[in-house]
């Protein structure tokens, strides 16, 4: 895990980012759709790995907060620069920070750092991961959350958002910050479980089908009254 110094710079970014999304939580309306699945997820008493694409995580903290305990959750983040900042946004939000190399290095390093990640995984925790960060491209998933959930026996959840008030950062993947007092539609797909011997090219396949189904749901289920 890293090591690097958390500096006073990273101390207020930190705390910027956590004030800007608990005002987001507490004064956007939330639009929830497939609750069951979660509860679907939930009911097989494994861990759940939740997946969104990079650009929505911002719009699912308020999902997170009203209905689920972010105590259990780890949050998956890049070992670089940028994890300083977003360690101390997790850590306000309650979250346990992960940070850890998600450039794809064949290190043992990194061998370390996802055994130890997967071990946390199989105990009982639950986690969040965007298979197509930090850098993307976008909405091309990384192996990594096939190995986690097949080690961990975990479940995939898809998880799709859309808010059409924000700033929507220009960076690869239009990284979305809603406004506080903004309509947030959350989309959560059907649970993912993934065979011990599935090919991983498959698996990666499905799930990106599922990510983009949720996330043009979500979009839909903005401008529309969603089906239970």
């Amino acid at each position: 895990m890293s090591k690097a110094t958390i500096t006073w710079q990273d101390k207020m970014s930190g705390a910027i980012l956590h004030n800007w999304a608990r005002m987001t939580s507490r004064w956007s309306n939330f639009q929830v759709t497939g609750l069951k699945h979660l509860r679907a997820a939930q009911e097989r008493e494994r861990p759940i790995i939740f997946a969104a694409w990079h650009g929505m995580t911002m719009m699912l903290v308020g999902f997170f907060g009203n209905h689920y305990d972010l105590s259990r959750l780890v949050l998956i983040l890049p070992d670089d620069w940028r994890g300083t900042t977003l360690t101390v946004f997790a850590s306000k939000l309650g979250v346990t920070p992960y940070p850890m190399n998600l450039h794809g290095d064949a290190s043992m390093a990194t061998a370390r750092q996802l055994a130890k990640l997967v071990r946390q995984v199989k105990a009982g925790r639950d986690a969040y991961i965007t298979p197509d960060g930090p850098e993307g491209p976008s909405y091309v998933i990384k192996p990594g959350i096939t190995y986690i959930a097949q080690k961990a026996d975990a479940t995939i959840l898809p998880v799709g958002a859309y808010a059409r008030r924000g700033y929507r950062v220009p960076r690869w993947d239009r990284y979305v910050m809603p406004y506080p007092f903004s309509k947030i539609a959350i989309q959560i797909g059907e649970p993912l479980v993934v065979a011990k011997d599935a090919e991983g090219t498959a698996v990666a396949n499905h799930l990106t089908h599922q990510l983009h189904h949720v996330t043009l749901q979500a979009a839909a289920n903005y401008y529309e009254k969603p089906f239970p």
